[in-house]
């Protein structure tokens, strides 16, 4: 009796440990899994469109003029400055329009002279050619630029023997210029009628043993946006007049849908041609710089000192608006250094840019400002 109440205990305990209460533990209903349904399969989602190949760059960088992308080797290059008549006589002008950036200033008398800095460029006819004043080669110097005149000013040939400038001159390196014969030929255009080409150029420049690349540590005065960066919110500025003297006037209109200037000449606003394209001359920026400037006394010819070292204000239109800059230039030697109002390097649209380095006052249409 006592063994089997013993035996009784045992069970229950064991019975009770299991949750049976008195089940028969072999009848017990074994414990499943439950069951997670998985889930719906997701619609395919659609492949990712395959991006538009950019152009190749290989072996192309940054035009230090434009912005443009170009070859390594031309970049690399020193660019050409040349002296360009502009007088309303000797228009239309050749080849000016490969020109990365144009200076548009007063010679003598009440008309201006270009000098054109060319880098990526193949034009075989650019001119006419005509001689350099001092302050000319400032503006080569600005770019590292190897410089081709036509004659020059007692104060111009002084400039070029003090810095050393490598130079082509028409009055003595006559191989890398012609005449063109029509003009030549022509009463009064004798003097309107030298041009030159990129290829002898280049030529007579290697024949001169002069330096071709650019020195490693020079950098332009300016820099560009990396894509476009309008608007800048300045003031409207569809219309630039530069008066440059009673009797000449530049003038650049803006259009909207190619986001570019148009450059007219003169009074009658003509639109200023290059001869080899037919074209009207074109530019995405245009500079000016207020420079102080005077006639030299007792200078017969109306030449001029222009203070082009130095500091000063000026403007910057683009992209159909206009906003205030400031420059400075150390030496002649060293580059024009353009500032935005903030203090930093300016940045400019790509493309070309044109400057006209003047004293008064220059009006421009969107609220019709005028301002000195």
């Amino acid at each position: 009796m006592r063994i089997k109440y013993i035996l009784a205990i045992l069970m229950l305990c064991i019975l009770s440990i299991t949750g049976c209460k008195g089940k028969d533990i072999e009848t017990m209903a074994p414990i499943l899994p439950v069951e997670t349904p998985l889930p719906s399969p997701s619609p395919t989602a659609p492949p990712e469109p395959t991006p538009e190949p950019g152009p190749d760059l290989t072996g192309k960088r940054p035009s230090a003029l434009t912005g443009e992308w170009i070859d390594e080797e031309i970049a690399a290059r020193r660019p050409v400055a040349v002296v360009i008549n502009n007088r309303l006589i000797a228009l239309p002008q050749s080849g000016i329009s490969q020109a990365g950036a144009i200076y548009e200033v007063l010679s003598e008398g009440d008309i201006t002279r270009l000098v054109a800095v060319f880098d990526n460029f193949d034009s075989q006819k650019i001119g006419p050619v005509r001689s350099t004043r001092d302050y000319f080669i400032d503006f080569a110097l600005d770019h590292d630029a190897l410089f081709v005149h036509h004659g020059g000013s007692e104060t111009g040939y002084a400039a070029l023997r003090r810095l050393n400038i490598d130079r082509i001159d028409g009055m003595t390196d006559a191989r890398a210029f012609w005449r063109d014969q029509k003009r030549a030929n022509s009463p009064g255009m004798y003097e309107h009628s030298s041009y030159t080409g990129m290829e002898i150029l280049l030529e007579e420049f290697e024949r001169k043993n002069a330096r071709t690349d650019k020195y490693e540590d020079f950098t332009t005065g300016w820099a560009f946006y990396p894509i476009e960066a309008l608007p800048l919110g300045g003031m409207p500025a569809t219309k630039i007049t530069v008066p440059f003297s009673r009797n000449y006037t530049a003038v650049s209109r803006y259009d909207p849908e190619e986001k570019i200037y148009y450059k007219c000449i003169g009074f009658a606003q003509e639109p200023q041609i290059d001869e080899e394209t037919g074209e009207q001359l074109k530019v995405t920026n245009v500079l000016v710089q207020h420079a102080k400037m005077h006639v030299i006394a007792g200078d017969t010819e109306g030449r001029r000192n222009v203070t082009t070292v130095g500091q000063g204000d000026g403007y910057l239109f683009t992209g159909g608006e206009c906003v205030p800059v400031t420059w400075k230039k150390e030496s002649q030697q060293s580059p024009t250094r353009w500032y935005d109002e903030q203090g930093n390097l300016l940045r400019l649209n790509i493309g070309k840019t044109w400057i006209c380095v003047h004293q008064g006052e220059i009006t421009f249409e969107g609220e019709e400002q005028v301002i000195e």
